[in-house]
């Protein structure tokens, strides 16, 4: 989503950046960088803007208002700037309203990672701050032949810049923590990757898990509840593979593990 800013309320615009950066003993590329938090060349299209007027993303015109003190009206635009001491990210529900809805969330099994567990992750406004909740269901019969059932609520957490989701959840003094970059396909589709950061006992006592997590939807669904969409993807079953090569790709580009990064330059090191 881009805002445009075009004639008098350009020219105003423009000259209370040059103002602002006027009061700064730093250089350009430092104040875009450390002050506006933009890149150098949008630091140049706004001071320096030409005839056909100035485009910019939603997130970055935020940006540049919250951080050189800027109100919104002044300009004839009728946005509200994030709160700059939310502990949530500050961010705006209204713009992360294609997040909303139940999805698909799915990972490998902790104890052999052979098979893929599907959950339910349910996003929506929350009733009692400015942000996103979220309320995870895991319905699922773990490897070993158990049947579990966790539940999973918080609220999300969002830096703008970033675009990442944090959906940390506490329960019992156990914090868990899911991290995850959305990506929107079309108007109504939405795909996030990442991981969570959990605890397992695959060794036979507890310890700090990491699991790679691919999340799909919205979906629609009719069920009388949402544990009956829950289930677990076994090794060899048709859906297992996309799933899978979903899941590895995660595992290799969305999520660093930085011992294997440094496992990966020794091994480099030693054949050459």
């Amino acid at each position: 989503m881009t805002t445009s800013l075009t004639g008098r309320h350009l020219v105003r615009f423009s000259a209370d950046i040059r103002a602002h950066r006027a009061t700064f003993s730093l250089n350009d590329a430092e104040y875009a960088d450390q002050i506006l938090k933009i890149s150098l060349n949008t630091f140049k299209k706004c001071i320096q803007p030409d005839g056909e007027g100035l485009s910019l993303k939603r997130r970055t015109l935020l940006s540049i208002l919250a951080n050189a003190d800027l109100n919104p009206r002044s300009y004839g635009l009728s946005i509200a700037l994030p709160s700059q001491s939310s502990p949530f990210g500050g961010y705006h529900t209204s713009d992360y309203d294609h997040l909303c809805g139940r999805f698909f969330l799915y990972r490998r099994s902790f104890l052999t990672a052979r098979n893929i567990t599907c959950s339910i992750l349910d996003i929506r406004p929350s009733e009692n701050h400015d942000c996103l909740t979220f309320n995870e269901l895991h319905y699922y019969v773990a490897d070993g032949g158990v049947r579990d059932e966790i539940h999973y609520d918080g609220n999300v957490h969002m830096n703008q810049e970033r675009s990442v989701l944090s959906m940390p959840a506490y329960f019992e003094g156990q914090v868990r923590l899911t991290l995850v970059q959305p990506e929107r396909l079309g108007k109504s589709k939405v795909k996030m990757r990442g991981a969570v950061l959990a605890f397992g006992n695959p060794k036979g006592y507890w310890q700090p898990t990491v699991s790679g997590v691919y999340v799909d939807g919205p979906v629609e669904t009719k069920v009388a509840h949402p544990r009956n969409l829950c289930r677990t993807i076994l090794e060899g079953a048709e859906e297992h593979a996309n799933l899978s090569a979903e899941l590895a790709r995660v595992e290799e580009h969305t999520t660093i593990m930085t011992p294997l990064m440094w496992a990966k330059l020794q091994a480099r090191a030693e054949v050459a």
